[in-house]
């Protein structure tokens, strides 16, 4: 496993949607120049957006950066492992581990953006 401070490698096995100038492949990618991910305009409501690492991973936090004025209004958390010898999302049992809600933004005039630290304490592949 990954040491504790480490960024820990990860794709996208899931998205139910995406903007064009948007796309969830903005999620792999750490920079200056990163733009985000942003769900497709006037979609259905909850958006899923599925991680999976290479191999189970403990996991001790969780960060989330949002947008200063398209923010989220809550954001649940779920993991999983995968079966002994299927790696796929479909077998996959998920536990909720609980929910965070971003600040509206008014006091900052949607002018700031927000970084949530969740602290978990959890093995899993998928998140």
């Amino acid at each position: 496993m990954a040491t504790s401070n480490s960024r820990l490698k990860y794709r996208i096995a899931r998205c139910t949607s995406e903007e064009p100038d948007f796309p969830v492949s903005e999620l792999l990618s750490h920079s200056q120049q990163t733009k985000g991910w942003q769900t497709a305009r006037y979609c259905d409501f909850p958006q899923e957006v599925c991680l999976q690492f290479d191999s189970p991973v403990h996991l001790r936090q969780v960060q989330f950066l949002s947008h200063q004025s398209k923010i989220a209004t809550k954001i649940e958390l779920f993991t999983g492992l995968a079966p002994a010898g299927l790696g796929h999302l479909e077998a996959v049992q998920f536990k909720r581990l609980g929910y965070l809600s971003l600040d509206n933004n008014e006091r900052s005039q949607f002018q700031a953006r927000e970084l949530k630290s969740v602290y978990v304490d959890v093995v899993a592949q998928f998140l």
